[in-house]
C-alpha cells in the first residue's frame, strides 16, 4: 500500500494510506482517446464493460456455455437473422464478431498499460442486442494480469506475473486455449467452413484492434501487432506493415466470407479484391 504524509494539528507527520488506482482507469483513458481521435466503433462493444453500464434488452451468451457446445446454434441463428447468408457464411461472420469483441478488452489492456483483462470462458459473457451496440462483451468478475511494476499490482483484482513473456503466454492461455479455441471447435462441429478461414478472422481482429488502439499511445503499432499475432500463432494469416501515414496497415490472407452475402463486396483488408471494393 502506498503511503503519504499528512500533518496532524501537532505538526508531527502522520502516515495516511492512499487508495490504489483502479485497474480500469488506464484502460478508460486510452479508450476515450480512441473514441475521440480514431473512431467510436473499435470500443463500442466494450463501453458497457469499461463503465459498468448495463446493455438494454440484450440476449446474453455465457462463453462457458458456448465453449461446451451449448447455444451455438442460437448464436448462429442470430447471425442468420442479421446477415441472411448461407449457414457457413453466417457462422464465419458470427465468429468474426465474437472473436473481435472477446479480444478487444485484452488488446486495450495490453496497449494501455500491459494490464490484461482475463477473458477465459468462465469469465466472459457475449451479448447480442437489438439496440446499438448490437454486440458487446463483459467480464463476469473483474480480473487482470499485470507486471510487477504496475501501479495496480497490489489491487485485489490483479494477479501479478513475472514478466512480459509470461503475460503474453497467460493472455494466449486464457483468451484462446481457455475460451476462443473451444468456441471455435464448437462452430467447426456444426458448419462446413475451414479452420484457417476462422483463424484468419482472429488475426484480422487483433490487427484491427491494434490499428485502432495503438494509434493513441507512443508504442510502435507494427511492433505491438506482431507481438500479439505471434502470441496467438496467427502471424502467417495477415500481412502487417507501417503505412506512409505512420499507422498500422494490414491485409488478411483469408476471406471472412462477407463477400458471399453482401452483393460481392469485399472488406478493404480482404485478400480478395474486386472492382466493387
Amino acid at each position: 500500500m502506498r503511503l503519504a504524509t499528512a500533518e496532524a494539528f501537532t505538526g508531527a507527520p502522520v502516515l495516511a494510506a492512499m487508495p490504489l488506482p483502479h485497474p480500469m482507469h488506464a484502460l478508460r483513458a486510452v479508450a476515450a482517446r480512441v473514441e475521440h481521435e480514431v473512431s467510436p466503433h473499435p470500443i463500442a462493444g466494450i463501453r458497457s464493460w469499461l463503465y459498468g453500464d448495463e446493455a438494454a434488452d440484450a440476449v446474453e451468451f455465457p462463453a462457458i456455455e458456448l465453449a461446451a457446445g451449448e447455444r451455438v446454434e442460437e448464436l448462429m441463428a442470430a447471425a442468420g437473422d442479421l446477415w441472411g447468408g448461407s449457414a457457413h457464411a453466417n457462422a464465419a461472420l458470427a465468429w468474426k464478431t465474437y472473436c473481435y469483441w472477446t479480444l478487444a478488452p485484452a488488446v486495450l489492456g495490453y496497449v494501455a498499460a500491459r494490464r490484461v483483462p482475463v477473458m477465459d470462458a468462465a469469465n466472459t459473457v457475449f451479448r447480442v442486442s437489438a439496440d446499438a451496440p448490437m454486440f458487446s462483451v463483459r467480464q463476469v468478475r473483474p480480473r487482470f494480469l499485470a507486471l510487477p511494476h504496475d501501479p495496480c499490482a497490489d489491487h485485489p483484482d490483479v494477479e501479478v506475473v513475472a514478466n512480459e513473456e509470461v503475460l503474453l503466454d497467460r493472455l494466449r492461455a486464457t483468451a484462446f486455449d481457455g475460451h476462443l479455441g473451444p468456441v471455435l471447435d464448437a462452430f467447426l462441429a456444426r458448419v462446413r467452413v475451414g479452420r484457417r478461414t476462422l483463424m484468419g478472422s482472429l488475426a484480422s481482429g487483433l490487427s484491427y484492434a491494434v490499428a485502432s488502439m495503438a494509434a493513441v499511445v507512443p508504442d510502435a503499432d507494427e511492433v505491438i501487432a506482431k507481438t500479439l499475432l505471434d502470441a496467438f500463432d496467427v502471424a502467417h494469416l495477415v500481412d502487417v506493415s507501417t503505412g506512409e501515414d505512420g499507422r498500422l496497415a494490414y491485409r488478411r490472407r483469408t476471406c471472412c466470407l462477407a463477400l458471399t452475402i453482401e452483393g460481392g463486396r469485399t472488406c478493404s483488408t480482404c485478400c480478395v479484391q474486386t472492382d466493387r471494393c
